[in-house]
């Protein structure tokens, strides 16, 4: 039902823009196309990995076809792994950055997204607009030229890897009384587990930081990994209203599957990366963000959440340790359940306690410890919360998995160690300003 009404609010939201719009800023364009990419992200069902890679590329493309609006600014060209060439305007001609912007968004949505009608309807309604107050030959030029990158952009993530990886044989996980094994409820096989062989866009490799290790794997009682288990059953068992309000907060579980009596159906909710975007999007309209700067914000932050995403993912299919649900159901109580659904893949280490920490990172750099209200789950019927700062809020979200009881604390500490290493080599070698 929701995935329905989320179609039908989208095509809505379309309409209504088209009707009532008048005039554009540059950094309206950017943010429409930013949560246009995660409302069409939530409908096509994208793993949280490729969500990332999706926001990566459709903001690189944004930001390479407009950063000229701001003489500030220069080309991430000879800063992302393999980006060696982009179109450049001409130096003698007048351009409207705010059209070049929107032609990049399309055409690279065009390759990254399924539902390209939603993104060919919202690019119909910025040129409408703007063509409106742009001349003819200025608004002519400015479309071509962001035409021209956004193409550019889109052939610089075919040769990432991704498409490979698609046709690889269905992935067989090794069989081990370690091993991760398909979990409650829905056994489901593991998702994208070719993710981490995609090219990293920033780090030098998805392996140049080392994840801490799990706690050695044991099923004798007494031991270090069964009392980690245990804290997980106990923690779920003994629930706060406050640590299930968290669990619940940050559950971002892109596909869930409902269930009543012999009814099943899947309801869409967005992906971790998309509440990180969101928050950003948040701040910067709090913050009253100029284009180029919304646009550095959005890329830096996707390219954190990329890296992370595959660097996690290589770890988890490295490692491929048993879930809490697994290992209790075997060794200590048949009967137990998490609060939350157990995503489909390996523990170690917990993915959102990665990206969290590298995303707390990006944008604490850009905007210090400033205070934020999140109502990125409001829709899905979880109340905002508030946060004194990103990294108070990335430590939320880290510990939310071991309140849901889908991860040993010992898998969230990894993941945030590991982050935050990640989201400082974003800071470090990502240098947007002259």
């Amino acid at each position: 039902m929701k995935t329905i009404l989320r179609t039908v609010l989208c095509a809505l939201s379309v309409s209504v823009l088209s009707a009532r719009v008048s005039s554009l800023t540059g950094e309206e364009i950017v943010h429409q196309w930013n949560r246009l990419v995660i409302e069409v992200i939530m409908e096509d069902g994208f793993g949280p990995p490729v969500a990332a890679r999706i926001h990566s590329y459709a903001n690189l493309a944004g930001y390479q076809a407009a950063y000229h609006a701001d003489k500030s600014y220069t080309s991430m060209v000879g800063q992302l792994n393999g980006f060696a060439s982009c179109p450049s305007p001409s130096a003698d001609s007048v351009y409207d950055w705010r059209v070049s912007a929107a032609a990049a968004y399309q055409i690279a949505c065009s390759k990254l997204l399924y539902r390209i009608v939603y993104s060919d309807s919202l690019a119909k309604v910025h040129f409408d607009v703007l063509a409106k107050e742009v001349p003819e030959d200025v608004f002519r030029r400015s479309k071509d030229f962001g035409v021209a990158v956004g193409k550019a952009i889109n052939a610089y993530a075919k040769a990432d890897g991704y498409t490979r990886t698609q046709g690889l044989p269905e992935f067989e996980w090794p069989r081990c009384d370690s091993c991760w094994i398909p979990t409650p409820p829905n056994f489901a096989r593991p998702l994208s587990p070719y993710c981490g062989q995609v090219r990293t866009i920033v780090l030098k490799s998805a392996s140049e930081f080392p994840v801490p290790p799990s706690i050695k794997y044991s099923t004798e009682k007494g031991s270090e990994f069964y009392k980690a288990a245990v804290e997980v059953m106990t923690i779920k068992n003994t629930l706060t209203a406050e640590q299930k309000a968290i669990a619940d907060f940050w559950n971002d579980n892109p596909v869930l599957t409902n269930y009543h009596g012999h009814f099943i159906y899947n309801s869409r909710q967005i992906s971790p990366g998309g509440h990180w975007m969101n928050i950003a999007e948040q701040v910067m309209i709090q913050e009253k963000t100029p284009m180029v700067r919304s646009m550095e914000v959005y890329s830096m932050l996707a390219f954190a959440l990329f890296d992370g995403f595959t660097a996690c993912w290589q770890e988890k299919f490295r490692g491929n340790l048993i879930r809490p649900v697994s290992y209790i159901n075997s060794y200590i109580d048949k009967t137990w359940e998490p609060l939350l659904q157990t995503p489909p893949f390996p523990e170690h280490a917990s993915g959102h306690s990665t990206i969290t920490a590298a995303a707390a990172e990006v944008l604490t750099h850009h905007f210090g410890d400033v205070a934020f209200v999140d109502s990125t789950e409001v829709p899905f019927g979880w109340p905002a919360r508030s946060f004194a700062n990103f990294r108070v809020a990335a430590m939320e979200a880290s510990v939310s998995r071991l309140y849901g009881g889908i991860h040993y604390r010992r898998g969230c500490d990894a993941g945030n160690e590991h982050g935050k290493l990640i989201g400082q080599a974003v800071i470090n070698r990502v240098n947007l300003k002259r």
